[in-house]
């Protein structure tokens, strides 16, 4: 009877605890390096391990300071994985498992806000329609984001944003841009060809020293699309384009129209 006793109170305690940890949230890593553990909730701390990508965690605490890291505005939290217990910080977490996210996603995928993202500056704004905006914006020299945007009018005084899709753009290597849909427009191969909302290109032009009216004549040299996106049949997300070299483009230039195929 003693041992009854004993063998109930120890399975009740463990399955007491087990239910307890099974109410915690749960996230999950969109970092395809990894997230790194920290016995603190600051970057200079210990490294305690590291969570792999879509690794799933259980949120204990969340820290009530914003933090600003890689260009992402978050909070850290105190996690339980199987890789151990400690603080890692909440922007390259997510709520949802990777891979029901749109391709690429980082944290601000499915934020909703009221006013302005106080961390990050609005570089360009591209409308695709009255309410659907493509968005590149800009936390620091390194960190450039492209947010897929709904807008809502709430009310005279009230519009929210609802960022379907947000992505983390590379860091532009030497002579490359980011596509200006107002003085380039590209299109991927074939006759059913989409547009391309989004590209990260290199344009070399040159003048011929020749003079046309008020400008120089222009020759191009060279067109070349690193990556590119377009925009999902359902409007929701950016859709990674796999084969850049063929996409064709039509640069504007004042007084020149050049076309050209990525290589």
């Amino acid at each position: 009877m003693i041992r009854f006793l004993k063998y109930f109170t120890v399975t009740f305690y463990m399955t007491f605890l087990l239910g307890c940890f099974s109410n915690y949230q749960s996230a999950y890593v969109n970092s395809g390096a990894g997230l790194r553990i920290r016995s603190a909730p600051k970057l200079s701390s210990e490294k305690m391990g590291t969570v792999p990508f879509k690794g799933e965690v259980k949120i204990l605490e969340k820290d009530q300071k914003l933090t600003h890291i890689d260009g992402f505005e978050n909070y850290w939290y105190k996690i339980k994985s199987e890789e151990g217990e400690g603080w890692v910080f909440g922007g390259y977490l997510s709520f949802k498992h990777p891979d029901f996210l749109p391709p690429g996603s980082n944290s601000y995928t499915g934020l909703v806000y009221n006013h302005p993202i106080q961390s990050i500056k609005l570089i360009r704004m591209h409308i695709i329609n009255e309410s659907l905006f493509l968005n590149l914006y800009q936390s620091d020299s390194k960190h450039i984001f492209a947010f897929l945007e709904r807008k809502n009018k709430i009310s005279e005084n009230l519009t929210e944003w609802r960022v379907l899709h947000a992505i983390t753009m590379d860091t532009l290597q030497k002579d490359e841009e980011l596509l200006n849909r107002v003085s380039t427009e590209c299109f991927t191969p074939g006759l059913d060809g989409k547009e391309v909302i989004l590209a990260i290109l290199k344009i070399q032009m040159r003048k011929t020293g020749v003079t046309i009216g008020n400008h120089y004549e222009m020759v191009l040299d060279k067109l070349k699309i690193r990556k590119a996106w377009t925009l999902s049949e359902d409007k929701l997300f950016l859709q990674p384009v796999v084969k850049t070299k063929g996409i064709e483009c039509t640069i504007f230039d004042p007084g020149n129209q050049f076309k050209a195929i990525s290589e």
